[in-house]
C-alpha cells in the first residue's frame, strides 16, 4: 500500500474520533446546560418561566446547528395540543393577565419536552444522561450554597420544588447506571438525591417515592430480586458510606429526623383522612377540592377558564385533577393526562424487553408523580417535562433496538 494513502487513512481516522469525542462533549454541554438551566428556576426566584423558556429555546437553537430536526413523539404532541386549548380558553377567561401564572410555564412546559426530547433521541444516550445529572447537581450545589440546606433548614423554604428537582437528580443518576459502566458511583448519587429528598420534609414526594418504590417491587419483583441478589455486598457498602457521612453530621441527622418525621405524619394523615397534629391543611385542602369539583359540575366540558380556581378563591386546590377540571373541564383534564397515560402503555410494551430495570424505574417515578399531581399543580412543572422527555426516548429506544447498538 503506497504510503500516502496509509497517510490519509490514518489522519481519515484521527479527524473521525476527533469528531467523535467533540460530539460527545457538544451533547454533553447542552444536556448539562440544560439541566442547570431547569434548577435555577428553583435556586433564584428571578429566574422565572419565561426566562427559562428562553433559555430553554436558545439551547433548542444549537441543537438544531447539529442536527437540523427534533423528534416529535406523541406525548409531545398531546400536550401541545393542552396548550392551544388553554389559549383557546382565554376566550372564556375572567382574567387574562392572572391566566399567565399558567400560560407561560405551559409553553415553557412544552420547550423543554422539545429540547430533552432531541437530546435523548438524536444525541449519544450517555452523554445526554451524564450532562443533565451533571447539570443537575451544580444546581443543587449552588443552592446549597446559597441557602446552607441540607446543614441549614433554611427559612421560607420552598420544599416541595427544591424536593422536585432532587427526585428528577434520583431518576437521572439511577438512569445512567443502567448505562454507565460506573454502575457503583450513580447509585451513590442516586442515594444522596434520595436522602435530600427526605431532608426537604415533603410528605407528597417522600410518600410518592414509597409508593412508587412498592409499585415498581411488585410488577417486577422476580426481576428486583435478583438485583438485589447480584449486588447485595456493593449496596451494602454504598449505604454503609452514606450512612457514615450522614452520621457525621450532627445538623444533618436532625434534618433527616424531621424529614422522616413527616413521612410518618403524611401516610397518618392518609390513613385518618383528616388533620393530624403538625399538619392541618388536610381539611382545607379537603375544601377547596369539594369546592372545585362543584364548580366544574357546572361547566364540566370546558371548564371556567384558565386559572378561574384562584381567581375565585385566591389560590389553587392544590389539586392537579382538580384544577384542571374547574379551569379547563374534561377536554383539558384529558388532555394533560393523555401523556402520562401514554409513557405508561410506553413502559407497558416495552415490559417484554430484556432492559427490565430500566422500565421499572420510570414506572416508579411515574407512580411518584401521579401520586404528587393529585395534590400539588404539575401541569406545568419543568422537571415533570424532564421526566417525560428522556422517559419517552428512553423508552422508545429499547423497543427500537438492543442496548448495545444505542450506546
Amino acid at each position: 500500500m503506497p504510503q500516502a494513502l496509509q497517510t490519509r487513512q490514518a489522519a481519515a481516522a484521527v479527524r473521525m474520533q476527533v469528531n467523535r469525542v467533540a460530539g460527545w462533549l457538544s451533547s454533553f454541554a447542552l444536556a448539562a446546560t440544560a439541566g442547570l438551566a431547569m434548577t435555577m428556576q428553583v435556586v433564584f426566584e428571578s429566574f422565572h418561566s419565561a426566562r427559562l423558556g428562553a433559555v430553554m429555546g436558545c439551547l433548542l437553537l444549537l441543537h438544531l446547528v447539529r442536527h437540523p430536526r427534533f423528534p416529535l413523539k406523541r406525548e409531545t404532541a398531546i400536550y401541545l395540543c393542552f396548550v392551544c386549548y388553554t389559549v383557546v380558553a382565554l376566550v372564556w377567561t375572567s382574567d387574562v393577565r392572572l391566566a399567565m401564572n399558567t400560560l407561560v410555564p405551559s409553553i415553557t412546559f412544552v420547550v423543554a419536552l422539545i429540547l430533552f426530547g432531541a437530546l435523548a433521541t438524536c444525541h449519544n444516550l450517555q452523554a445526554v444522561l451524564a450532562g443533565t445529572l451533571c447539570g443537575i447537581l451544580m444546581g443543587a450545589a449552588v443552592y446549597t450554597w446559597k441557602s446552607g440546606f441540607p446543614v441549614v433548614y433554611p427559612r421560607d423554604f420552598s420544599y416541595n420544588a427544591i424536593a422536585g428537582m432532587y427526585l428528577l437528580g434520583l431518576f437521572i443518576a439511577v438512569l445512567c447506571s443502567c448505562y454507565w459502566r460506573a454502575k457503583l458511583l450513580f447509585l451513590l448519587v442516586g442515594l444522596a438525591c434520595l436522602t435530600l429528598v427526605v431532608a426537604t420534609t415533603s410528605i407528597k414526594f417522600n410518600v410518592g417515592i414509597l409508593l412508587g418504590t412498592i409499585a415498581a417491587g411488585l410488577l417486577y419483583f422476580r426481576h428486583f430480586k435478583t438485583i438485589l441478589w447480584r449486588n447485595a455486598v456493593p449496596v451494602a457498602v454504598l449505604l454503609g458510606i452514606l450512612g457514615y457521612l450522614v452520621a457525621s453530621n450532627d445538623a444533618l441527622m436532625a434534618t433527616l429526623a424531621r424529614g422522616a418525621d413527616r413521612v410518618m405524619l403524611g401516610v397518618n394523615v392518609l390513613q385518618a383522612r383528616e388533620d393530624e397534629p403538625g399538619y392541618t391543611a388536610f381539611e382545607s385542602r379537603r375544601q377547596w377540592q369539594s369546592a372545585g369539583l362543584e364548580g366544574w359540575l357546572q361547566n364540566p366540558l370546558f371548564g371556567h377558564g384558565v386559572e378561574a380556581f384562584r381567581d375565585r378563591y385566591g389560590i389553587t386546590s392544590h389539586s392537579t385533577p382538580v384544577d384542571l377540571l374547574y379551569n379547563l373541564g374534561l377536554i383539558g383534564l384529558a388532555l394533560f393526562y393523555a401523556p402520562v397515560f401514554s409513557v405508561g402503555w410506553r413502559v407497558f410494551k416495552a415490559s417484554d424487553k430484556t432492559q427490565a430495570d430500566v422500565c421499572a424505574l420510570i414506572l416508579g417515578v411515574l407512580t411518584c408523580y401521579v401520586f404528587v399531581s393529585l395534590s400539588a399543580p404539575l401541569h406545568y412543572n419543568g422537571f415533570f417535562a424532564v421526566f417525560v422527555a428522556i422517559s419517552t426516548a428512553v423508552l422508545v429506544d429499547i423497543r427500537a433496538r438492543p442496548l448495545t447498538e444505542r450506546l
